[in-house]
């Protein structure tokens, strides 16, 4: 399942239509020195690549506030891994 389609609560086969197509995303400006890998669905893929990170993140913060939540599982909170 789509990672911003689950964050936001929306049906991501409904959104898709037939394709179905999830693919492996890397973010690159989440963290500091380190890699976001996300699964995105087509719809959000393209998104994130006409939009850019930051923008993209800004407009679906549900999941922005899911990756916040994922790295302070991974992560002390004396280093803090947020390059936003």
């Amino acid at each position: 399942m789509c990672e911003v389609c689950r964050a936001q609560g929306e049906d991501y086969l409904f959104k898709n239509g037939p394709k179905k197509i999830l693919t492996n995303n890397n973010l690159y400006k989440v963290f500091k020195d380190a890699v976001a890998p996300v699964k995105l669905c087509h719809v959000h893929s393209i998104e994130l690549f006409h939009m850019g990170e930051r923008r993209f993140l800004r407009e679906h913060i549900d999941f922005t506030r899911v990756l916040a939540a994922k790295s302070r599982t991974q992560t002390t909170t004396a280093d803090s891994p947020f390059g936003i």
